[in-house]
């Protein structure tokens, strides 16, 4: 990042003269970019199971191209370097995912500052420092333009945002503390007061939500516990079920979560939020390779209501098309929009990810009616 702190010193205009004489001197490995895929170890290309996450709405179609610097690919990697692929995949469009949400955060804070600009019908004084303005902006945009390039097409914005995410990451720390440390991070990149604010409030929230579901989702003391149930072995074209159960614990600990994101914007000095946790959440069973397995869910979509004393449960009717080891992975993610239409996985998602071994089909019954009942079963053998 040492290019934008350049830049915010010497300001907009000077920036890419200095940082051209500076380039010798500066690291240049940092600000080196690449793929995503490159920095996972993919080979950027679009494989079967890419292609599956993809129609799933699991990762974005153009993630493995999505560019990123040096920089912000170690930061990537950090959670997830000994993770498999999947993992890695998951991992890599959480963190995307969490720059956009940044990302627009800022510009929702520059479009509103924008609109508090004074009009420039009232003064002579008004109308010269709008004159001004509309220089500044010219000469930002033609010294950017220029900037943008010299970092290989990535937005200043996006090392802005990125920049936010880096710290404060600390869950000992303190909210305001947490919430100092994006921001003057995301105003030494080049973001104004209100943008860095904005980017703060963001990143915090989407640290939070995560890091507190997070511990909600572990077995011994979460608030929700997870139980996915796959069939091990299965005949040729036989047809079995999968399920999940998200089973409940205290309805005070799913509350207590809500009161800390709370905290946040409190704590913030910025009215603009970008996540909210809600009570849904999407579980998706993929299919590696659609000629091999058929998956069909046996409600209408993925989506579920998360209740604080019933189970919520999911079930799959998966048919083996071919023999062999058949692949299998189980996707779960929550909602954070108000809406309920953005949705972002759980840090430990795939939650499953295995194998249905499938033999030769044999002429003896596959015992179907046993199977119905599958989940009423499991819940009578916890409870």
């Amino acid at each position: 990042m040492r290019s934008y702190v350049i830049r915010r010193l010497f300001g907009p205009a000077a920036a890419v003269a200095v940082v051209a004489a500076l380039c010798l001197s500066c690291n240049a490995a940092d600000d080196a970019t690449l793929t995503v895929g490159q920095c996972i170890g993919d080979n950027a290309t679009i494989g079967p199971v890419e292609e599956a996450l993809i129609k799933e709405d699991i990762i974005e179609e153009n993630l493995l191209e999505t560019k990123v610097t040096n920089v912000v690919c170690k930061d990537m990697l950090k959670p997830i370097s000994a993770s498999t692929p999947l993992q890695k995949l998951a991992a890599a469009q959480s963190y995307i995912q969490e720059i956009k949400l940044i990302e627009g955060a800022m510009r929702e804070a520059a479009s509103e500052e924008a609109t508090r600009a004074p009009a420039g019908h009232s003064s002579s004084n008004e109308s010269l420092m709008q004159f001004g303005a509309l220089a500044y902006t010219s000469e930002l945009a033609a010294a950017q333009a220029q900037y943008d390039d010299a970092i290989g097409g990535i937005e200043p914005r996006e090392l802005q945002a990125a920049a936010a995410a880096r710290v404060g990451e600390n869950p000992d720390a303190s909210i305001a503390n947490r919430l100092r440390k994006k921001e003057v991070v995301a105003n030494n990149a080049g973001a104004s007061v209100s943008e860095a604010r904005a980017s703060a409030r963001c990143s915090l929230e989407v640290n939070v939500l995560d890091e507190e579901l997070d511990k909600e989702l572990d077995k011994s003391k979460g608030l929700y516990e997870i139980d996915p149930h796959m069939p091990k072995k299965m005949r040729h074209e036989d047809t079995k079920q999968a399920g999940l159960l998200v089973l409940p614990a205290t309805k005070e600990r799913f509350r207590a979560i809500s009161q800390k994101h709370e905290l946040v914007a409190e704590t913030s000095e910025s009215d603009i939020g970008c996540v909210r946790l809600t009570d849904r959440m999407e579980a998706t069973l993929v299919q590696a390779d659609m000629e091999e397995l058929g998956v069909h869910r046996d409600q209408p979509d993925d989506v579920r209501k998360l209740s604080s004393e019933l189970t919520t449960k999911w079930g799959w009717y998966i048919t083996a098309h071919q023999t062999g080891k058949l692949r299998l992975q189980l996707d779960l993610r929550y909602a954070i929009s108000k809406e309920g239409q953005e949705f972002r996985a759980i840090s430990k998602s795939p939650i499953y990810y295995g194998a249905v071994k499938a033999k030769p089909l044999q002429s003896e019954s596959t015992h179907k009616g046993k199977e119905e009942s599958w989940w009423q079963n499991i819940i009578s053998a916890l409870t």
